[in-house]
């Protein structure tokens, strides 16, 4: 193991935090307005601690390299997104990110053009990045003798836990969105039902997003969202539940019209 465990996490934890800041800067320049990114409450992302600390245990015999580390790195990265989604999906019922639209995509989850990315920041992280990080945490190991390695699994430990809670009670809380905007839906089928020739409800049922916004008491849980799940669904534009497929539809337009309470 070319690291030790203590000096694993506090790699992890950097680029965790230079992750978070990365992505909070492009997505606050990209969309014009400041934009608090990050899955967890603190001012991490572990998706890209996770990412980096596999990448540089797993291209460290080839890091002189720089074909082997371009071709290694990009490998291992898109294995590691594809995992980090399926996990997303399957135990969050999340989707956080979409390739869909991309050509080669598998599944949404990946596509050549990001993996291609990932190649080239793999080699100018390994070659410009890593070597100052690894000097300063160097120091922190001689000075802390792994100490920080044991606050940093406490803090993001709790904040983990945290986040899953609230992940979990966000789920709920959309799914009662879903129920309620079905019931609504419902009712509109009804009545379309009985007078398949008024145009009224024809149009109400072409433009049934209007029509939620218009009764949106009716619509609204009791359930009003954190601070944090309102960030989440403004920042994650392609956020989605899998098994909210109407909420998910509408969401924007609640976010536009600041009804999401």
């Amino acid at each position: 193991m070319p690291y030790s465990l203590s000096e694993i996490i506090v790699l992890f934890f950097t680029y965790s935090v230079i992750g978070w800041i990365w992505e909070t800067f492009y997505c606050s320049i990209k969309d014009g307005h400041y934009e608090y990114r990050g899955f967890l409450f603190g001012p991490y992302c572990p998706v890209y601690g996770f990412a980096v600390t596999t990448i540089l245990v797993c291209t460290y015999k080839v890091q002189d390299n720089i074909l082997l580390l371009f071709v290694v790195g990009m490998i291992v990265a898109t294995i590691f997104e594809f995992i980090a989604s399926l996990f997303l999906e399957k135990v969050f019922h999340l989707v956080l990110w979409d390739y869909s639209h991309l050509w080669g995509n598998i599944q949404g989850r990946v596509a050549p053009i990001i993996s291609l990315f990932w190649g080239i920041g793999v080699v100018l992280l390994v070659k410009f990045v890593q070597s100052v990080v690894q000097r300063v945490i160097n120091w922190e190991e001689m000075k802390t003798h792994g100490a920080l390695a044991i606050i940093i699994v406490i803090v993001m430990g709790t904040d983990l836990v945290c986040t899953i809670i609230s992940v979990e009670k966000f789920h709920n809380t959309t799914q009662k969105w879903n129920e309620r905007i079905n019931a609504r839906l419902d009712k509109i089928h009804a009545k379309f039902d009985q007078e398949t020739e008024n145009w009224k409800i024809r149009k109400q049922m072409a433009n049934w997003r209007e029509d939620m916004i218009k009764h949106i008491d009716e619509i609204r849980p009791k359930e009003h969202l954190t601070w944090n799940q309102k960030r989440l669904l403004r920042s994650y534009s392609k956020m989605k539940f899998n098994d909210t497929k109407h909420f998910n539809n509408l969401k924007q337009d609640l976010i536009k019209h600041g009804l999401l309470k």
